[in-house]
């Protein structure tokens, strides 16, 4: 079945081609060459879109693991500032504590003026002890107000899990805090869309393939039973690769 037009001679004595003189089969075969070559172009190009929002998930991944590992050093180190603080705090205690212990051998000695001056220093010492671990952020001064005027016989307890918390939520509800941040939603959602990238490469190549058998059916097309075995394959194909590329991949 020749597609080449014959060549006539006008009038003039120039040579001139005539149209293309195709059948219907060969109509519908470079329709759906056509047609597959735009549907795999589309895929393309769709992947190719959607692969620069996988880069913007990336990069916005990043940022954020960038942002969490840098949040996770600032409470360790301010946390480790409290512990040293309040083992400070521990300390001044410890030392109050004895001269309390002395004040009360004086008295018993029988110095009531010397052991009400240690007394005096222990107060003092844990007044102090309070003020400072209250400046450094152990204590919140609302809940040591009557500790200062009053301070307590014994040290007040600390809970490192619980200033943890505490920290977290300053952090979390700060004028300049980020939100709450979660890299990897990012990572899930760059990594599905690489997946819809290779799905609808498959699609696109599948396309392809149908173009290839069309391509192959024009060229058998004198052998009627593979002309149509071809032509009904490739149909198939090109079936299945575009409707599972617009169904599953291309919009979702």
């Amino acid at each position: 079945m020749p597609l080449l037009p014959r060549p006539r001679r006008s009038s003039g004595g120039r040579t001139r081609f005539a149209s293309l003189d195709l059948t219907r089969e060969q109509w519908l075969i470079a329709f759906l060459i056509g047609l597959a070559s735009v549907l795999a172009a589309v895929f393309g190009w769709r992947a190719a879109a959607i692969g620069s929002t996988a880069a913007f998930d990336d990069r916005q991944s990043i940022s954020e693991t960038i942002t969490v590992e840098r949040g996770e050093i600032d409470m360790a180190f301010a946390l480790a500032d409290d512990a040293r603080d309040y083992t400070r705090y521990l300390a001044d205690y410890a030392v109050a504590a004895e001269l309390d212990n002395q004040a009360v051998a004086l008295a018993a000695a029988g110095d009531p003026g010397q052991a009400a001056d240690l007394r005096r220093e222990a107060l003092l010492l844990r007044r102090g002890a309070t003020e400072r671990a209250a400046d450094a952020g152990v204590f919140g001064r609302v809940s040591i107000a009557d500790d200062v005027s009053r301070p307590r016989p014994q040290p007040r307890p600390f809970d490192l899990d619980e200033r943890r918390r505490t920290i977290a939520a300053e952090a979390a509800t700060g004028l300049d805090s980020p939100g709450q941040l979660d890299p990897g939603v990012w990572a899930r959602e760059a990594e599905d869309i690489r997946d819809r990238i290779d799905d609808l490469v498959v699609w696109a190549f599948l396309l392809i393939v149908a173009v290839l058998l069309f391509t192959a059916a024009q060229v058998l097309s004198s052998r009627r039973g593979a002309f149509y075995a071809l032509l009904g394959l490739g149909c198939a194909v090109l079936l299945a690769g575009a409707v599972s590329g617009f169904t599953m991949d291309f919009v979702t």
